[in-house]
């Protein structure tokens, strides 16, 4: 299992771009293969900072999900629009029959 957390902060004045662009990605990574859950939330006490957090079955999941054409087009407005470089973090992760 592979758990990917990122974190995005776009410039104020792009983040209803930003917005649409993250929320164009969910239809999509939800009903790709291997994509067990995918979250996108914007923080509570900042409107322009997003995460995201995805679980997948594994790589190749994630490589599906990122190959797709609404991703694409997110993250080529990121370098214009984002305040800085996401800060991106992935965990490979597995299960513990006994916690579940």
């Amino acid at each position: 299992m592979v758990i990917l957390r990122q974190q995005m902060r776009s410039k104020p004045e792009r983040t209803d771009d930003v917005w649409a662009a993250l929320a164009a990605i969910i239809p999509g990574a939800r009903a790709t293969p291997g994509v067990i859950s995918l979250d996108i939330a914007r923080d509570l006490l900042d409107p322009d900072s997003f995460i995201a957090t995805a679980v997948y079955e594994d790589s190749a999941a994630l490589e599906r999900q990122e190959s797709a054409p609404e991703v694409r087009r997110a993250m080529a407005m990121f370098p214009e629009a984002l305040a800085a470089p996401p800060d991106r973090t992935i965990y490979d992760a597995s299960r513990d029959p006994a916690l579940v």
